[in-house]
Order: C-alpha cells, then sequence, then structure tokens
C-alpha cells in the first residue's frame, strides 16, 4: 500500500543515508584510516555499519507503518549505491583494495541501474529479490571488514586477510548472481 504522503519518516532515515554517507564514510576512510589504529578503523566501520542499518531501518519502518512511496524506494535504492560506492572509491584511494574489486562491484550497481531504466522503459518493473537484499548485507559486512582490517599491523593480519578474501568473493559472487537473476526476469518478459 502506497503511502499518501511523499516524504514519510522512513524517506527521512533513507535521505539522512543519501546524504551523509557519501559525504562521511568517504572523508573518515581516507582522512583516518592511513593512521593504521585499529581503534580509529573500527569507529569508522561503526559509522559505515550505522548508515548500513540505516537501510534496514527505513524498510522497517516504510513496511510496518505502511509508508512505503515510489520516491522511498527510488531513494532507497540511490542510498546503497551511495554508500558503498562512496566507501569503496575511499578504500581504493588508501590502497585498502584492489581496484578489480571496485570494478567489479561497482560495475554490477552500474549494469542494475541501465537494466533497471531499460526494464522501466519496456513497462517491466524489478521488484528487489532476497539475494539482492541477502548481497547488500554481504557487502556492507565486508567493507566494514576491510574497514577493520589492520593489514600487516596485527599478529592475526592473515586470518584478518584470509576473511577479507572470503568476504570479498562472496560478495561478487552475490552480487552478479543476483544481477544475472534480475536479467534473467526481464528477459524471460521480453520474450512474451
Amino acid at each position: 500500500m502506497k503511502h499518501a504522503k511523499k516524504i514519510t519518516f522512513s524517506t527521512y532515515i533513507t535521505l539522512l543515508r543519501l546524504c551523509g554517507a557519501p559525504v562521511m564514510v568517504p572523508f573518515f576512510i581516507v582522512h583516518y584510516l592511513p593512521m593504521h589504529d585499529y581503534c580509529i578503523n573500527v569507529a569508522v566501520a561503526a559509522l559505515f555499519l550505522f548508515f548500513g542499518f540505516t537501510d534496514f531501518l527505513d524498510g522497517f519502518f516504510a513496511r510496518t507503518y505502511h509508508q512505503t512511496t515510489a520516491l522511498g524506494a527510488t531513494l532507497d535504492h540511490l542510498a546503497d549505491k551511495f554508500l558503498t560506492g562512496s566507501a569503496l572509491v575511499g578504500l581504493l584511494a588508501i590502497h585498502k583494495i584492489s581496484y578489480v574489486w571496485v570494478l567489479l562491484l561497482i560495475g554490477r550497481e552500474l549494469f542494475m541501474m541501465g537494466l533497471r531504466e531499460i526494464a522501466l522503459e519496456s513497462g517491466v518493473h524489478i521488484k528487489v529479490s532476497s539475494f539482492g537484499k541477502l548481497k547488500t548485507c554481504v557487502q556492507i559486512a565486508c567493507i566494514a571488514w576491510i574497514i577493520v582490517d589492520p593489514i600487516e599491523m596485527f599478529d592475526y593480519a592473515l586470518i584478518f586477510n584470509c576473511i577479507e578474501f572470503v568476504l570479498l568473493c562472496a560478495s561478487c559472487l552475490l552480487a552478479w548472481y543476483s544481477a544475472m537473476l534480475y536479467f534473467l526476469v526481464f528477459y524471460r518478459f521480453l520474450q512474451k
């Protein structure tokens, strides 16, 4: 059920993520993570996770209080992309992630934006799947882990790096698998 008001409480939460995350997260990543202070890394990861948690909160409030709007749904997708994309670019700028991973993850988001645009022009609305939601959760966990990862400053750096690699692989596999599922939904519609 769509809500009559365009700007609802849940939309304000989305706007907080949309406006705050792309400014604050990369700023703190670029300016404070190079200090290699584990406590600072944890604090920056907590800030990133806070913005990631707002993704759950806005959806929860929208569904619970029947505040879903077309504007809120559109801004939510955009805010997710700004959150993860800005964090990945910040991590790339300080060499905590390889450009290959960033290209794979941001490339998937660009692919999906294009697919959604083409689908809308064809009269098809591609709904978010459970794989898409799982992808977002794993991606947020992965980026938070990379932010926390002390690189070689810890005795447990190898364990941290192995977990980081597994999370990156899982994030990319889920991202592209869910993208292909979305593509198949659209392709089947075109075959009708």
